[in-house]
């Protein structure tokens, strides 16, 4: 049963929710109009304590606690009448199950797994579905009561920053790479073949067609297994001409034919949350034809030849690196661990050797051609408060959504009866 121990941690994890014993065998705390088994309390001590990742600092008293709290937690959503959707629950029980799936090496190694346990996927879907319900009741309370009303300031952040710099690590030391990054254009003729192709997906959308088959059937994008699902994203995260269109839409609604580098997209928003959408798309990409291809390799090997013959290469990246409306210092710049250099996918294999004022051959990569070269390194320093904003901002909201949480569960424990039995 190593396997469903291992399932159960992992979805202890992705869910933050408790397993329920079957077994009778006494109460071990009243919580307003539901009480929880002593064989409750067990069942999860045992589980999380075989788990090498908790080990021993897990106890029988911190399972009753964290019990008691989700159990007032979801007393208060039954008295605010809080529920779940299918629909939520669903999307919860997906999330739940990529996050199990990716603790195997293969799709195909969870399965048989799973087969060897005389389980399902849709078996395991519902043997928790209760329990999926039950957070995503509890994350609706929590945003509602508590992570709403949570705010990080500047001044907050700042004096984090200047009480605890002393203990930060200093930032390593850094090579800078600046890169010639040079894709082929889409060519008219191709553009204009997925244009159609994209328009007769329309037609059959219009005509009452499936918009998840047909992204299963027709799209380019790796989405089109799990039906074009994008998942839920916000602002920044997508290309600025998809995130434009799909921003402007309602919920249920689906886009005009929408052209980005990537070629031709149709989008449909599922859901929309605190900033966030949760989309689909089907995609038909524009195929970069041949000439096309040709043009954009005699441009790099024309830039490559300047390189050799003393051409300022950061000239050369602001001139030639696609878009160039786009480019600037800044764009074409990256800084790196020195000590990392070689995990950095794609490039690292060919950037780690480089000596300061070097450049690379011509690269290919993902149909784009690259020259990257050294421009130099800056040794190991304090971080600067701008370099660890972000970082800084989710310390101090984590430290406050804490503090606020524990504050409201003893708002709650004087609303809700709770009453622990003595042993």
């Amino acid at each position: 049963m190593k396997f469903l121990q291992t399932l159960l941690f992992i979805i202890i994890l992705a869910i933050g929710s408790m397993l329920h014993a079957d077994q009778v065998d006494g109460i071990a705390a009243i919580v307003g109009n539901q009480i929880i088994l002593k064989s409750e309390v067990e069942t999860n001590y045992e589980e999380l304590k075989a788990s090498a990742a908790l080990g021993e600092n897990i106890t029988r008293e911190n399972i009753l606690r964290l019990l008691i709290e989700e159990k007032l937690i979801i007393e208060k959503a039954e008295r605010d009448d809080i529920t779940a959707s299918d629909g939520e629950i669903q999307m919860q029980l997906e999330r739940v199950m990529k996050n199990i799936i990716a603790q195997f090496p293969t799709y195909q190694d969870f399965l048989k797994v799973l087969q060897n346990e005389g389980l399902t996927v849709d078996g395991l879907k519902d043997r928790y579905r209760s329990q999926i319900a039950k957070q995503v009741v509890r994350d609706k309370l929590l945003q509602q009561e508590v992570f709403s009303k949570i705010d990080v300031s500047e001044y907050e952040k700042r004096n984090y920053y200047e009480t605890n710099m002393d203990s930060f690590p200093d930032r390593p030391k850094m090579v800078k790479i600046a890169e010639i990054a040079i894709k082929p254009a889409m060519g008219s003729e191709t553009l204009d073949q997925a244009l159609q192709e994209i328009e007769d997906i329309q037609e059959e959308l219009n005509k009452g067609a499936d918009f998840e088959e047909l992204a299963r059937k027709y799209s380019d994008c790796p989405s089109a297994a799990q039906g074009g699902d994008l998942g839920y994203f916000s602002r920044g995260q997508m290309v600025p001409e998809f995130e434009e269109a799909a921003f402007a839409l309602e919920i249920g609604e689906v886009s005009e034919p929408v052209l980005t580098e990537f070629g031709y997209h149709l989008i449909r928003v599922d859901d929309k949350r605190d900033g966030e959408i949760k989309a689909r798309h089907i995609l038909i990409e524009a195929a970069i034809s041949d000439s096309d291809k040709e043009k954009i390799t005699q441009l790099i090997d024309e830039v490559y030849q300047k390189l050799q013959n003393g051409a300022d290469f950061m000239e050369c990246a602001i001139e030639y690196s696609t878009p160039t409306e786009e480019i600037d210092e800044e764009v074409v710049i990256d800084e790196y661990p020195v000590d990392q250099l070689a995990q950095i996918p794609q490039i690292g294999t060919y950037i780690k050797d480089l000596q300061e004022g070097e450049f690379t051959e011509i690269l290919e990569i993902d149909d784009t051609y690259y020259i990257f070269k050294n421009i130099g390194y800056s040794e190991p320093r304090p971080y600067s408060y701008d370099e660890i904003a972000a970082q800084l901002e989710q310390i101090v909201y984590q430290q406050k959504q804490q503090k606020a949480i524990n504050e409201w569960i003893d708002e709650l424990k004087s609303e809700i009866y709770v009453k622990v039995i003595e042993k």
